[in-house]
């Protein structure tokens, strides 16, 4: 007991420091987003743990009320309201919708594939990705991280599973070659508005969809990934140590940290293209803009793309923060779905089939009458 009572005044001043250091990071994350990345790029790394930071924000501010200490109590939920406007997108409080029965429902699957291979059952005898979309009911699939529709890259793509994945989606279209390709019940066309990098990668892709009543613009993005080697993403699932820890760190600080800087930046570059070619889309016509960004709600790619006019599906019709992303202990919700327009998001659900590194994201809209 006289333990307790000679290490309570140590323990609660080190609580204060964690305290100050844990708020004073979830602001730099709240509002790292507006800070171009191009300039400085811790502030877009910190953003990436803003879920994270403001759940622990939440528990100390908890800790604090038992132990009536009312200034670092306070001082906690000063911080939550500082970033209520960030992490609205972050941690949305929304719910699902009743559609109106005004204007035709439709289903937009948004999924990078990574070419449909089946990453935790390899040896999978099907095709699991593919057997996701015939069974979907969706109206519509976009598809990253896919160049052909052919056996050589799909796992398992027999003729017969070809003529039912085609059957179900009698139109696709898509460059041969670019890793974005887009499946549909109605006619779709390509635009030919897109960004190659100098890699030779698609980054984005316009398309038309006429459904019987409406037309939809979809702008398929895949923006540029970290690039981080297998070993470099096993810097943080390995750490289970000080030890590990301290090597992660001497790890972070030196090729990852480049390829993060990197990243951000040329995430940069193609956000902003894409946000000119929605510039040059008529506010009245119906757009999605949906796939692998790459980064969070939040972020400055995200607020870039988004601008004053574009609506977050998930952030309106559901509650609490995502994951969309599911390997290598990067539990990030990097794939988003925006939209603009005579629609209405009905809800947005994230699918739990795991052959690929990320989920995929089921929107439900409502054309606008």
């Amino acid at each position: 007991m006289l333990a307790i009572k000679i290490l309570s005044p140590f323990f609660f001043m080190a609580m204060r420091i964690v305290s100050i250091i844990v708020y004073l990071a979830t602001i730099i994350a709240a509002f790292g987003g507006r800070i171009n990345p191009e300039y400085l790029t811790f502030p877009s790394l910190l953003c990436l743990a803003l879920p994270y930071l403001a759940i622990l924000s939440i528990v100390l501010i908890i800790f604090w009320a038992i132990f009536r200490k009312i200034f670092f109590c306070g001082l906690g939920i000063a911080t939550i309201v500082i970033c209520l406007t960030p992490l609205s997108d972050s941690f949305p409080l929304g719910s699902s919708r009743n559609p109106d029965g005004k204007g035709q429902l439709f289903k937009i699957i948004s999924w990078n594939v990574i070419h449909t291979q089946d990453l935790r059952i390899p040896d999978f005898p099907g095709n699991r990705a593919v057997n996701y979309m015939i069974e979907s009911g969706a109206d519509v699939i976009c598809l990253t991280e896919l160049r052909y529709f052919d056996p050589h890259e799909m796992p398992n793509f027999t003729k017969s599973l070809k003529d039912s994945l085609f059957t179900a989606y009698p139109y696709h279209a898509g460059k041969n070659g670019l890793d974005i390709k887009i499946l549909s019940k109605y006619p779709v066309e390509r635009l030919d508005r897109t960004r190659i990098d100098e890699g030779g990668n698609c980054r984005f892709d316009l398309f038309k969809i006429r459904f019987p009543d409406n037309e939809l613009l979809v702008a398929m993005v895949h923006l540029y990934s970290f690039g981080l080697s297998e070993e470099e993403r096993n810097v943080v699932t390995e750490i289970n140590s000080v030890q590990t820890a301290k090597e992660s760190m001497r790890e972070f600080k030196g090729s990852i940290r480049q390829k993060l800087r990197n990243a951000f930046r040329k995430r940069a570059e193609d956000a902003r293209e894409l946000r000119s070619v929605i510039d040059e889309i008529p506010s009245d016509i119906p757009l999605i803009v949906c796939g692998d960004f790459n980064d969070v709600p939040a972020s400055w790619t995200y607020n870039m793309i988004r601008g004053d006019d574009l609506r977050d599906a998930y952030a309106e019709t559901n509650f609490g923060p995502a994951i969309t992303y599911n390997l290598h202990a990067f539990y990030f919700h990097i794939d988003q779905m925006l939209y603009r327009g005579p629609l209405e998001a009905i809800s947005l659900d994230i699918g739990k089939i795991n052959s690929s590194d990320h989920y995929p994201l089921t929107g439900t809209f409502q054309f606008q009458q």
